[in-house]
């Protein structure tokens, strides 16, 4: 098998230089680079990477875990990769299905050294089975988790929520229902506390029966537009914890025969693709700056470096799906 050795030696260069090369790290001198090259292809040399790994003690490969494909998944991914890119990592990307011994399987990557760190989008198991292969590798996520062995890049969805429901009061909404993501989420208990603080400053009082939890995200737009259709008290406007699910009701709606947002009103979360094709008002919560924070974690303790994160912010982006509301209420009226 032909060796860097054999390279060197057809190239009449060092061994040092040929590394340089196949690292692409260091100063090489176009003439030795194409020399080097010319041998390579000539003596059909591979690199060995399993040795080069195994002798440099890392793979340059960050394992990406998601449980399967979500609407910020796109997104958050193609930061993530460009970035690892810019400093020369490469994006291995793992579906889980939600499958707990799919999740270990990909965790134990980061045990037998064949990636340096893991970025978890989703998760299946619990934290407390995550944590300890940390010991082995950096492991960053955007979940909002109370961890010193995990980093996490999230934003706190209690302003980001509350900010929403004041622009919604502010447009003269009073009816508004709430969709919110699975309960045990941190960032669900953030919603609700968020709830909680503007119904209580606007002294309004909330409706149980508008307020739902998604544990699932399988068509729960649809039943949720279902809901909505068969209701005899309607919401004015529906709240959602992510674009995709509102995309979804939105879409339902429309094959029952009703108008978005004459009928009812909409608003996201998440500023993804879908919400710009659909012109669905939503609040940008700098989902690139948490991929770009996420790697820089995992690049920081690989490197021994100290890069420093970037700023990130809560930004409502009005659309079409929140017109301002005429309010005619007698106690309107008057005023």
């Amino acid at each position: 098998m032909t060796t860097i050795i054999d390279v060197a030696k057809a190239a009449n260069v060092s061994k040092s230089t040929v590394s340089r090369v196949l690292s692409g790290n260091g100063y090489v001198s176009k003439e030795s680079r194409e020399k080097i090259l010319t041998a390579m292809e000539e003596l059909a040399y591979s690199p060995n990477l399993v040795a080069r790994n195994l002798q440099s003690g890392e793979t340059k490969t960050i394992g990406f875990l998601a449980q399967s494909y979500i609407d910020p998944l796109g997104v958050f991914l193609s930061n993530f990769i460009a970035i690892a890119k810019s400093y020369n990592y490469y994006v291995t990307l793992y579906f889980t299905d939600g499958d707990k011994k799919k999740e270990i399987e990909a965790l134990n990557q980061l045990k037998y050294k064949q990636i340096d760190g893991i970025f978890l989008l989703t998760r299946a198991n619990d934290w407390d089975v995550i944590e300890p292969y940390t010991m082995y590798g950096p492991i960053s996520t955007w979940h909002r988790i109370d961890s010193d062995r995990i980093y996490s890049s999230y934003i706190d969805h209690y302003s980001g929520y509350f900010n929403s429901l004041s622009y919604l009061y502010e447009q003269g909404y009073r009816k508004i229902a709430h969709i919110m993501s699975n309960p045990k989420n941190l960032n669900t208990k953030a919603r609700v506390k968020a709830i909680d603080s503007f119904y209580k400053e606007k002294k309004l009082e909330l409706n149980q029966d508008w307020v739902f939890y998604d544990r699932t995200r399988e068509t729960s737009g649809q039943k949720l537009a279902d809901q909505w259709h068969r209701m005899e008290d309607k919401p004015e406007v529906m709240a959602f914890y992510t674009d995709s699910v509102a995309a979804e009701f939105i879409s339902e709606l429309q094959n029952l025969g009703y108008d978005v947002p004459k009928d009812v009103a909409v608003i996201g979360f998440d500023n993804s693709q879908i919400s710009k094709l659909m012109h669905i008002t939503t609040v940008d919560y700098s989902i690139n700056h948490q991929a770009e924070n996420s790697f820089i974690h995992i690049y920081n303790r690989l490197n021994e470096k100290s890069l420093l994160p970037r700023s990130m912010d809560i930004q409502l982006i009005e659309r079409k799906t929140t017109p301002k509301k005429a309010r005619d209420s007698l106690a309107d009226k008057i005023k």
